[in-house]
């Protein structure tokens, strides 16, 4: 039983007079600002427009460059197909003369970086690598590039290919992933790592010089989480190892003097369960420095000019906890007292993507996603701290009636505080229970953010099979949780589900739908429950333990636990929470829905990709098998090509639809 509710903030929107409904169309209309990048003299800024196209079923991507005074946005590529496989990547950049504009666009369907005139015009290639680029770098003179690429495919293997008698023998590692070095005018690329370093990321020395890189092992999925930083000549040479404790040890950005290197850390934990942190370390090499605490999951780093301080992004695990916990502020931290302070540059509860700072760290440009919103182009003044927004990507969005957003707390069974956000149905007001669904994010470790695909706004959010806004809209309220395990807790939250899969985190969740019972909105017999990947998981088992729900989805999900450890493409992560299978077999079987499945009675939609390699379709088809032959109202639908996030606009479009339609089925205005 709840023994304590708080409601922190409500959030609104106006609802203009002609304000319609919000459809699952809409949702797939919806575009995505999926890269910013500001002129190096502050003056305009660059962003790539991602947008869903039926038509030719592909998440399609253009380039536009918009002042930084405001005004219209100028769209600059038309015919040339920015790298979109499976969702747009551009890594966006300006050459550091502020001249060109480049980015990974497809030629003869490979990524390679291309260039263009920063006034317009056409692009033009600047590489060629014959198995396509997966990230580069300027220099900082903007003579030559730094990209990363996999080695082309041995001539024995393309035979074997050819004449169908190649082999894939298990455990043996791919193609290196490795560093290249070329010339913007001519020349050949050189290639400057060696083989055996698998690089991931990589800067450049302010004096051009020296590279910084990450690099891993190859193998099992566990390898990402066993990182080292290494430096190399631009000529090549010997690479010198910068950073080789254990753990992640990735993303090298070079202070503007050349004297550090801040990157992003587990801090010697090599594995899943862990926070990948902010770190320091001098350039000569030496022990590195924590800059942020170990709370703070970082993916985003920009130096500040002066080189006395950072700014950067907090993703998963996010810097600020409590009613904060759905927001993505920017955040500054000072070299000096390396104590783990820092201060937050944003204000208010929005979400923050793809930073970038003018040459001389005047001015910050980037993505801010509202509460109820799909994010816009956003350049601040660091001076004197104000923001304004230089785009409205989704004037579309005006005219429907958005839900209203709560974020609340309650305290669980063992006193805990559980944060959520609950959407409620456009006008709804208190006095009659409405249906309640009742979304489970992924992970273990993940969570929601503010935004209209409050789990994948960091994305083109169409690859959320669940339509919030349009369940919203069928009259249909939705909570999301953010129970122990996922973020907002700090690795000590992380660490609380370790052996106990479906135990405190599962109770954190009835603790809520108990709260909103007695509060008077959600009705008790109208209750339903869905979620995808570790949130599959949690919806199998939520309709093993109770037959309070009507009415579930699950997808990309987990039924019998054991099984992911031998057959997922990341089974490793069931041995750090359970230790390995056959010296746990019992914890595997009493945590896993599987072993509970005659206890089903609410009607279960279950939806997988076919191609699913993280959580193997296999799983489905246990649990469909189970049901189906124990008498079990149950559904089953697996989608062609789908992985473990479905890319592809029709299929997503459909996905989206299909859950609508199960909801509005057995628990809508009209299911009683």
């Amino acid at each position: 039983m709840i023994r304590k509710f708080l409601l922190f903030s409500v959030l609104l929107v106006p609802s203009p007079l002609t304000a319609r409904p919000v459809t699952v169309s809409d949702l797939m209309a919806v575009r995505t600002v999926v890269d910013v990048r500001i002129s190096p003299d502050g003056a305009r800024v660059a962003y790539v427009l991602s947008e869903p196209s039926l038509e030719k079923n592909e998440h399609a991507a253009a380039l536009y460059v918009v002042s930084a005074a405001g005004g219209e946005a100028r769209r600059l590529t038309h015919t040339t197909r920015l790298f979109n496989r499976p969702l747009p990547r551009p890594e966006l950049r300006w050459s550091p003369d502020g001249k060109r504009l480049s980015f990974l666009a497809f030629v003869t369907e490979l990524p390679q970086v291309m260039a263009m005139d920063a006034v317009g015009g056409e692009p033009w290639p600047l590489t060629s690598s014959p198995t396509g680029v997966a990230r580069y770098e300027w220099s900082k003179d903007a003579s030559r590039l730094a990209y990363v690429a996999a080695e082309p495919e041995p001539a024995e293997e393309t035979r074997e290919k050819q004449e169908k008698t190649f082999v894939i023998h298990a455990g043996r590692p791919g193609r290196p992933t490795r560093l290249f070095v070329q010339d913007v005018v001519g020349g050949a690329p050189r290639v400057v790592s060696p083989p055996e370093h698998y690089v991931s990321s990589l800067d450049w020395s302010p004096d051009g010089k020296t590279l910084a890189y990450s690099a891993s092992g190859a193998g099992e999925y566990l390898e990402n989480w066993r990182s080292r930083l290494y430096t190399i000549s631009a000529e090549g040479g010997e690479p010198a190892v910068l950073v080789g404790r254990d753990g992640m040890n990735s993303e090298p950005r070079f202070s503007p003097d050349g004297r550090f290197v801040a990157f992003t850390s587990t801090g010697g934990v090599p594995r899943m369960i862990s926070s990948p942190g902010l770190h320091l370390v001098s350039a000569e090499g030496g022990d590195p420095r924590p800059l942020a605490g170990s709370d703070t999951w970082v993916r985003e780093v920009v130096w500040e000019p002066s080189g006395r301080s950072l700014l950067f992004i907090p993703n998963e695990a996010t810097g600020r906890g409590g009613e904060h916990m759905f927001e993505q502020p920017i955040f500054r931290v000072e070299l000096e007292g390396l104590d783990g302070r820092t201060e937050v540059v944003t204000s208010g509860a929005d979400v923050a993507f793809s930073l970038s700072s003018s040459a001389d760290g005047s001015r910050l440009a980037f993505r801010s996603v509202g509460p109820r919103d799909a994010g816009d182009v956003v350049v601040m003044d660091l001076k004197s701290g104000t923001s304004r927004a230089l785009t409205n990507v989704n004037p579309e969005l005006e005219d429907l009636d958005i839900g209203s957003l709560e974020v609340l707390s309650w305290r669980s069974f063992d006193g805990m505080e559980i944060w959520g956000m609950l959407v409620t149905p456009p006008g709804h007001r208190s006095g009659t229970p409405i249906p309640l669904v009742v979304y489970v994010h992924g992970g273990p470790i993940g969570g929601f953010t503010h935004g209209l695909f409050p789990q994948f706004m960091h994305r083109p959010g169409q690859i959320d099979p669940y339509p919030v806004e349009a369940l919203a809209s069928a009259g249909i309220a939705v909570l999301m949780p953010m129970p122990r395990g996922g973020s907002g807790y700090g690795l000590e939250g992380f660490r609380k589900i370790v052996r106990s899969w479906g135990e405190g985190d599962y109770r954190d969740i009835m603790a809520g739908v108990d709260h909103l019972i007695e509060r008077g909105l959600a009705d008790p017999e109208r209750l339903g429950v869905m979620g995808a990947s570790y949130g599959g998981y949690m919806t199998n088992w939520i309709v093993t333990q109770t037959n309070r729900f009507k009415a579930a989805s699950t997808a990309a999900s987990i039924s019998d636990i054991a099984d992911m450890y031998y057959l997922s493409d990341a089974g490793e992560v069931t041995e750090e929470y359970f230790g390995l299978p056959w010296e746990e077999s019992a914890l595997y079987e009493a945590h896993s829905p599987i072993t509970h499945v005659e206890a089903v009675k609410t009607p279960l939609l279950i939806q997988h990709g076919e191609n699913d390699r993280r959580v193997p379709v296999q799983q489905a088809e246990k649990f469909y098998r189970a049901l189906r032959k124990l008498g079990k109202t149950v559904e089953m639908d697996i989608y062609p090509r789908g992985g473990h996030v479905n890319y592809e606009p029709r299929l997503e479009k459909a996905i989206m639809e299909r859950n609508l339609e199960w909801f509005e089925r057995w628990i809508g205005a009209g299911a009683r």
